[in-house]
């Protein structure tokens, strides 16, 4: 895979995630965040530590890219974007979003959400990735 294609999808990918979380945690979940404000750092805390949390979304898109280029098929990239999404969720957010539950006394609700939305996120990075990194078609 060429180095434009990999230094795009990591950009890509790191904007979609970084974005689509920013709308689940920021907007769509901030009431039930707000509900269990006892649970969480301070705003001013959390924020201090916002770098740590940008380089390991850093770190998860890279490690994305590489292994997707690495199974990529001469197939559809929408087909393979979507599997590759699903799989990335059962790897990081789907079990990491468990673990969450079992050690911090949040709502079931809301556990159920972050699972659905990081499947979604996945999904959505996945799909960039695979547009992307989409393998050039054979002449014929």
């Amino acid at each position: 895979m060429d180095m434009k294609k990999t230094l795009g999808a990591i950009v890509a990918g790191f904007i979609v995630d970084a974005g689509s979380g920013y709308l689940i945690h920021e907007v769509l979940l901030k009431k039930a965040y707000m509900n269990t404000a006892d649970l969480w750092r301070s705003e001013g805390a959390m924020n201090h530590r916002l770098w740590i949390m940008f380089l390991a979304e850093f770190i998860f898109i890279v490690a994305a890219v590489l292994i997707y280029q690495r199974g990529v098929e001469k197939k559809s990239w929408i087909g393979q974007g979507i599997r590759y999404g699903i799989l990335l969720a059962l790897v990081a957010p789907v079990p990491g979003f468990m673990m969450n539950y079992v050690a911090l006394p949040v709502p079931h609700q809301l556990a159920l959400h972050w699972i659905l939305a990081g499947i979604v996120q996945m999904v959505l990075v996945a799909l960039v990735i695979g547009g992307i990194c989409q393998p050039k078609a054979d002449a014929a």
